[in-house]
């Protein structure tokens, strides 16, 4: 690591977020004999807060890359925790927004670093977990109607496929381990507070999205945007719920000092 040049990457972390003091604190990276450590410095921003953190890379375009993705898995869990949509920009400068947050929330340092382990210790454990929280950011911050909806969907799919019991059913393809995966998590069908075939009608609308058979009328846009509130609640319910299964969030606290 000696050998690496040490890199300061500025980000602007853009949301209905705020800190009153600045905050500073070192954090791991990687893992076993490739374990290093990052310097994250946070203050308030005029859209939410600013962050500055080292990174260890042979040139800047690495060092960027490196610190998106590492900071962006810990946004992505903020992002879950919260419930809210939080957006990261390389900062130049001047950004700009039209963005105005009339109520944010309050972070702390416990807040952050929390973030930062459980993202961690699922990147270890289970990435499969992690990549879907990933989807669920990018369901938050996505303008697009279409985009949206297979970013949440695409939660239920990854979740789905890896956290179920393997029934004769499951081998026929990645819905029934849905339905399965529901079973296992939410309990009987009828105690899963969702309409009647929800599953199938959500399953064929990701196809026709996918696959081209959607029509782009305002009034097909319309149609997909009325589904997306209740696809948002349930992938998110299902994070939570395997989340609450598998780990204590408790572990992942830590008080401010």
């Amino acid at each position: 690591m000696s050998n690496r040049k040490i890199w300061e990457v500025d980000f602007d972390v853009v949301g209905p977020i705020s800190i009153v003091n600045e905050i500073s604190f070192r954090q791991e990276k990687g893992f076993d004999q490739h374990q290093f450590y990052s310097d994250i410095k946070l203050r308030k921003g005029p859209y939410g807060i600013r962050a500055t953190i080292t990174a260890y890379a042979d040139n800047i375009d690495i060092a960027e890359t490196v610190a998106y993705v590492y900071f962006g898995r810990m946004r992505d869990v903020l992002s879950l925790e919260n419930d809210i949509p939080i957006l990261l920009y390389k900062h130049e400068g001047t950004f700009n927004s039209q963005r105005n947050f009339v109520s944010r929330r309050l972070l702390n340092k416990s807040d952050i670093i929390t973030a930062f382990q459980m993202a961690r210790r699922f990147e270890i454990e289970q990435p499969k977990l992690l990549r879907s929280i990933g989807w669920y950011s990018k369901g938050k911050i996505s303008q697009n109607t279409f985009d949206k909806f297979l970013a949440f969907w695409n939660v239920i799919e990854i979740l789905g496929k890896q956290f179920h019991s393997q029934t004769e059913r499951t081998t026929r393809g990645v819905k029934n381990q849905i339905y399965q995966c529901f079973t296992d998590y939410f309990g009987r069908i009828e105690d899963w507070d969702l309409p009647e075939s929800w599953i199938d009608k959500m399953y064929v609308k990701r196809n026709e999205i996918v696959h081209g058979g959607e029509d782009t009328t305002i009034e097909a846009i319309n149609a997909i945007s009325e589904l997306i509130p209740l696809l948002e609640q349930t992938s998110k319910k299902l994070i939570d719920k395997i989340i609450d299964i598998h780990y204590r969030r408790e572990e992942f606290i830590h008080l401010d000092f």
